[in-house]
């Protein structure tokens, strides 16, 4: 006969009769609930009971009533009045005693269940725990409760009972899951109060971390958010902890390296909740926190991190959260990339020398004789020179590394990113571009072609780094000219590649190729501009590296021949390849002429050709304003031909080339303002001197404003030939009409210091105008009438010679028969001299004036911008009194992490008596306190704390103790309670030399600045905390004493001078000698005691930069005028002088 389960007992006596064994009740059906009343029902539900049965009935009756809370229509006052009653019942007798577990009943539930492997429990209690934390945590009055039930879940049975949850089979997601939401709800709670005390005990909670952040969904379909996998909670609890943890911290989690890199390897597969969070908390708490350090930050943003962010480019699982106005998940990680890849104080971008490789010193003295002149082998004696033709060496290895895995071809966010980084970090572009040696750029029309060809085609229209990248001006070498030409045109691109483009018959490809030559030779004249102002201010090697840089780019692009040929297989209708061809036959003639020289093209039947379809079009307004442009390039292109006849009439043509260009202007489309035409008019005239160009309103602008308003008459035909007439006779016979004008100011009996400019084409009207008397009808001698009495009208408003050109109206007017029409419209040329539109003045550039103003504007943000962060942390130092009775309320690990024992040593520097006998007094409680404790630092920090208060008894009495020792002090604390900080051998040895330390020395500076450091590669991080501690600890006359006597500054000097220097560490010694200059006396002291001054002009004539200025200028206007004139010769308002010539 069978045994009797308990499920078939009728009579509770018989429980009695024979011992059940409890670990053989079944719990496979969820056991039934009850509505919660009253406290004492959840009490009796909730005491500790061996039957597990009735244990899980009471964690479900829990659960179910705490799930009522998020109810937004049910009325809580009730609900919250039972759990009030319910946790205050629970709390220990002695509520002092913090270490007295809480809710002992269900702790004791818990661990029973884990007794006897009842898994079903060990999943209810903490599921219950945790939203028990959530739903307190939403109460502001029960905080209290929470922090007592988080410190008990702290507690090292808790922990262990945590930890066998999160150790479960990775099958049993229902018993890990539980476990992890508890976590996270106690790392949240309070506002992360309790982060530190959670991530102290990394060594159970984090032992499973990384197995159960690979445990991803594995169902049918998308992952509910109401049901969430392993990973998932596994990754809410890291971003949590990643939130609240400080920065010390949070760089010790960072260092967790299976952690971090499990995070990332699976968000490709994480639902878009998951991925928007992980992605948010990363930007807000790792990328934007400035206390964080970049090494640091590295961990979880590198290259392998990168690319797993970068898939989510292609992101596919459906997102119902952007209806709801949110981001898609692509448009996050395209923010969050940007951000990283491109902010240089936030992510992985490390300062950079643009297109000069690591590793090189462009202003290195080893290729320079002492004079600065180089040695006379050029280029070829710069050893790197040549080195940077298969691979070169970036900074930015991170970066390096992740933009070869993206896909700019096949998606434009990824596009735009690697031009964000290529503008950021221009030294990546010929990394880049060397490692795409396997993809070739044939021409097909594809969308990989046209994606990859869009890539080049932006990085090559991206900017040339001001100076090359080099810091704040030239160098005295170039940049190597195999990377400067992979930002013109990258390897890709060659002679091979775009022949095949010209002979494609896809008009797309052949366009492409003419477009992107053309940007390619305007970004390479701007490059030798670059060239020629190095070669001035630092070394002509820059025009040796210019010509070379120029042969390197013709060996890449095609022969002017292959571009001469296409163009003229290119159909007259085809208006916009043509406009493009032009364009780029310009730039060959005027970028790289003697390649240009090597094919005859005969622009006058060209130029004939296209003024022919320029007249006798009739097609709309956009094909005539291509047809404008084409003309424009071919003349400027015709500039460069010297056998160019300009006032020569063409077959076909009714006017020469030149009023050809003067009628194209005044027909200029309004939206086409043909700036390069007037630039060639202009040349022209002025070689042929036909108009005068000494009048502040060009004689050329008047006369094309005055063709322009002769447009409008019906017989602009003939008004053209006229002045097509005049002109060639005027450049034909030139001398004739010099002694004509010269006859007329004779005449007139002009001295020659009163004589005013006249255009000698004024002078050919006068001639011609009898001829054309004789010869026209009176129709179109009006309009010629009217054309010249506009001319000499808009001569005289502009400046010309007025007695000149009244004669010369008189005489044209006595050419014309008498009472005529034309004739009175020619006398009444002087009438029209108020009423006559003349363009505005051809003002010269006034780029320079404008890059002044500009930089004097500039300059005053940036003085603003230097005081604001070196004088950010020079205020006076506040003291926290409150500090004094504080502490007393707080745990010892609070006291110490917390700040109160670093602010309660500062106190021994103040100024009041009283406050500094207090703070004595109160280190040494605070000493015995610790002492007393379990804290785990707790020997070093009493040891520290009682040789502070032996070394102030000694003096504060008389007078503050010195504000470098009590900021030694309190720097030390930091370091003594992280035994992994760099620094805590040197401290510790320090310690055991005495018992007090010496009030004038500054303790540890020998030690860090002059030995190797405790660690390897610690070096700067070592002087980093130095140097903090001796900003906050000048801060009276007292310690700038101290200061001037350990001779400080000098040590600072020659700090600042390290090459090697880390990022940061010359902004903090000159935070420290900016604060100096806030301290009576300390400015004199620097100029007199330490050259201050003659350091500063020195830095700033190496290119120091604004700061060192403004520190010139600052302990200049701070030091005592008095005392510098009678150390210096010039005194203080001669050397200020001398600094502003810098």
């Amino acid at each position: 006969m069978s045994k009797r389960s308990a499920d078939v007992v009728e009579d509770g006596n018989q429980v009695y009769l024979k011992r059940q064994k409890i670990t053989q009740v079944s719990l496979s059906n969820p056991s039934s609930t009850e509505e919660i009343r009253s406290a004492r029902q959840l009490k009796q539900l909730l005491s500790f009971d061996q039957d597990l049965g009735r244990a899980k009935h009471g964690m479900q009756s829990l659960k179910i009533f705490l799930d009522a809370f998020a109810a937004a229509e049910t009325d809580n006052a009730s609900r919250i009045s039972i759990l009030k009653e319910y946790l205050s019942s629970q709390l220990p007798a002695d509520k002092d005693d913090k270490g007295l577990p809480y809710l002992s009943d269900i702790m004791q539930t818990w661990s029973l269940a884990a007794q006897s492997n009842t898994e079903a429990l060990l999943s209810a209690v903490p599921a219950a725990l945790a939203l028990l934390l959530k739903t307190i945590s939403t109460i502001l009055d029960f905080s209290e409760f929470g922090l007592r039930l988080g410190r008990t879940l702290l507690q090292k049975p808790q922990q262990e009972l945590i930890a066998r949850g999160l150790s479960a089979n990775r099958t049993k997601d229902f018993v890990i899951s539980p476990a992890m939401r508890l976590l996270r709800e106690l790392t949240m709670f309070d506002g992360g109060s309790l982060a530190k005390l959670v991530f102290r005990a990394r060594d159970q909670y984090f032992k499973s971390l990384p197995r159960n952040l690979l445990q991803k969904f594995t169902g049918d379909g998308f992952e509910d958010r109401r049901k969430p996998s392993i990973r998932t909670n596994s990754v809410r609890f890291v971003l949590a902890i990643i939130k609240f943890l400080p920065a010390d911290r949070k760089r010790e989690l960072l260092d967790q390296r299976d952690i971090v890199q499990a995070l990332t390897r699976d968000m490709k597969d994480d639902p878009p909740f998951v991925v928007r969070e992980m992605l948010e908390t990363l930007q807000a708490h790792v990328l934007q926190d400035e206390e964080l350090p970049r090494d640091a930050k590295t961990k979880i943003v590198n290259a392998t991190s990168l690319g797993r962010i970068a898939m989510l480019y292609r992101y596919d699982q459906p997102d119902n959260e952007i209806t709801s106005g949110k981001k898609s998940v692509d448009e996050i990680a395209h923010e969050f990339l940007q951000l990283a890849c491109t902010s240089p104080d936030l992510g992985v971008l490390y300062r950079q020398t643009g297109f000069y490789p690591r590793g090189i010193q462009p202003d290195s003295s080893d290729e320079v004789d002492a004079d600065g002149a180089f040695i006379d082998l050029g280029l070829d004696s710069i050893e790197w020179m040549n080195q940077f033709t298969e691979e070169v060496p970036v900074r930015n290895a991170i970066l390096s590394d992740f933009i070869q895995t993206l896909r700019p071809w096949s998606n434009i966010k990824q596009s735009e990113l690697l031009l964000s980084i290529f503008k950021s970090a221009p030294e990546l572009v010929a990394n880049y571009f060397y490692g795409k040696k396997g993809f070739g750029l044939e021409p097909k029309l594809t969308a990989t072609w046209f994606g990859f060809s869009a890539l080049i085609f932006s990085t090559i229209q991206l900017p040339i780094p001001k100076f090359f990248g080099h810091r704040e001006r030239y160098a005295r070498l170039p940049p190597p000219s195999s990377i400067v030409l992979e930002s013109l045109l990258p390897r890709p691109l060659n002679q091979k590649v775009f022949t095949r483009c010209f002979n494609q018959p896809h008009k797309l490809i052949s366009f492409f190729a003419i477009r992107l030559l053309s940007i390619a030779f305007s970004k390479l004249q701007t490059a030798l501009v670059f060239y020629h102002e190095a070669a001035i201010e630092s070394s002509s090697i820059w025009t040796q590296a210019a010509t070379r840089l120029m042969d390197e780019f013709c060996l890449r692009c095609p022969s002017i021949k292959d571009v001469i040929s296409y163009y003229r297989n290119i159909p007259r209708e085809d208006l916009l390849q043509r406009e493009a061809i032009t364009k780029l036959l310009v730039l060959y003639y005027e970028v790289v002429p003697q390649i240009a020289l090597d094919a005859k093209f005969d622009v006058s039947s060209t130029l004939a050709v296209a003024l022919q379809a320029m007249e006798a079009a009739n097609s709309p307004q956009e094909d005539r304003s291509l047809h404008a442009m084409e003309l424009e390039n071919l003349f400027q292109f015709a500039r460069f031909s010297p056998g160019m006849r300009w006032f020569a009439k063409v077959e076909g043509l009714s006017v020469s080339p030149f009023t050809a260009m003067l009628k194209l202007s005044a027909h200029a489309p309004p939206g086409v303002p043909l700036v390069k035409l007037g630039s060639v008019l202009a040349s022209v005239a002025q070689e042929n001197q036909i108009l005068q160009a000494q009048t502040e309103i060009s004689s050329l602008d008047t006369l094309i404003c005055g063709l322009r308003m002769a447009n409008e008459s019906t017989k602009a035909a003939a008004i053209y030939q006229f002045i097509d007439d005049c002109l060639s006779r005027c450049v034909a016979r030139p001398i004739k009409y010099e002694f004509t004008l010269e006859e007329l100011r004779t005449e007139l009996q002009v001295s020659d210091e009163h004589q005013r400019p006249v255009s000698l084409v004024t002078l050919a009207v006068l001639e011609q105008w009898p001829f054309i008397v004789k010869s026209a009808s009176d129709m179109v001698l009006q309009d010629i009438a009217s054309f010249i009495a506009q001319h000499l009208a808009a001569s005289i408003k502009i400046g010309e010679d007025k007695k000149v050109l009244k004669i010369i109206s008189k005489r044209i007017a006595a050419s014309t028969s008498a009472n005529a029409l034309s004739q009175q419209i020619i006398e009444r040329s002087r009438k029209l001299v108020d009423t006559v539109k003349v363009p505005g003045p051809r003002t010269i550039p006034e780029s320079k004036t404008k890059l002044t103003k500009k930089n004097e504007t500039l300059s005053e943000q940036e003085k603003d911008r230097v005081y604001a962060s070196m004088f950010v942390d020079s205020q006076t130092l506040e003291e926290h009194h409150n500090s004094l009775v504080k502490w007393t309320t707080k745990e010892v690990d609070e006291v110490i992490e917390g700040g109160h024992a670093a602010a309660l040593v500062m106190l021994l520097s103040s100024k009041h008596l009283s406050v500094r006998k207090e703070a004595v007094t109160n280190l040494s409680k605070m000493a015995a306190k610790v002492r007393e404790s379990n804290y785990e630092e707790k020997e070093q920090i009493w040891l520290l704390l009682s040789e502070v208060v032996e070394t102030a008894k000694k003096i504060i009495d008389q007078e503050p103790l010195a504000t470098v020792i009590s900021s030694f002090a309190s720097h030390a604390i930091a370091v003594l309670n992280d035994p992994l900080h760099c620094l805590y051998p040197k401290i510790n040895k320090f310690l055991s030399q005495g018992p007090t330390w010496d009030l004038d020395k500054l303790p540890l500076m020998y030690k860090i600045l002059d030995e190797s450091p405790s660690l390897d590669d610690a070096h700067y991080t070592e002087i980093s905390w130095l140097l903090n501690y001796m900003l906050i600890g000048l801060r009276t006359t007292a310690d700038m004493s101290i200061y001037r006597k350990r001779r400080i500054f000098e040590k600072l000097f020659s700090l600042y001078n390290n090459g090697y220097l880390a990022a940061g560490l010359r902004d903090k010694v000159l935070k420290i000698l900016f604060r100096a200059t806030t301290i009576e006396g300390a400015s004199t002291t620097l100029i007199t005691r330490f050259s201050s001054m003659t350091w500063l002009q020195a830095q700033v004539a190496l290119g120091g930069g604004v700061s060192l200025k403004l520190l010139m200028e600052k302990i200049l206007e701070s030091c005592d005028p008095r005392r510098t004139e009678t150390w210096s010769n010039k005194g203080a308002k001669g050397t200020k002088d001398d600094v502003m010539r810098f």
